[in-house]
């Protein structure tokens, strides 16, 4: 089985938001609290901390800004190198993983917006975050 492209982080790192009209309508707000309850698991935390101070950023620069790497990392108490096995780069690799980022030319298109979690990953949360889901999905709808 070929292994996974490795996301290589240098310095600075262009972040752009990732637009998907499905799940930026219907999914969850990166800074909401289904994101915080459901894919924390999922995510873990050091990648959902990353993920929120970006999409943090995009309020002030909604094109998209240049994150200094190894500010970020320390900013959110993870270390940084240049290659693939800081905690920094390990954490977005987390985010290509699960798909609330993917690596561009140059950067990283970051989702603002986290759809639902699928059954599979339902699945594999707590048993009182899964029997808590149906009721946090009824109480987010309009």
């Amino acid at each position: 089985m070929p292994k996974a492209r490795e996301l290589l982080i240098e310095q600075t790192l262009v972040v752009v938001p990732w637009h998907d009209p499905v799940v930026d309508t219907n999914g969850h707000c990166v800074l909401s609290r289904y994101v915080e309850h459901f894919w924390l698991p999922v995510l873990g935390p050091s990648a959902l901390w990353i993920l929120r101070r970006i999409v943090i950023g995009f309020e002030e620069f909604p094109g998209g800004f240049e994150i200094d790497v190894p500010y970020m990392a320390s900013a959110v108490g993870l270390s940084f190198n240049a290659g693939a096995n800081s905690s920094f780069t390990r954490s977005l690799q987390r985010c290509t993983m699960f798909g609330a980022a993917q690596a561009l030319q140059g950067g990283l298109a970051v989702r603002q917006f986290l759809p639902t979690l699928s059954n599979r990953q339902l699945q594999r949360l707590p048993l009182t975050l899964r029997q808590a889901h149906p009721t946090a999905m009824a109480q987010s709808s309009p």
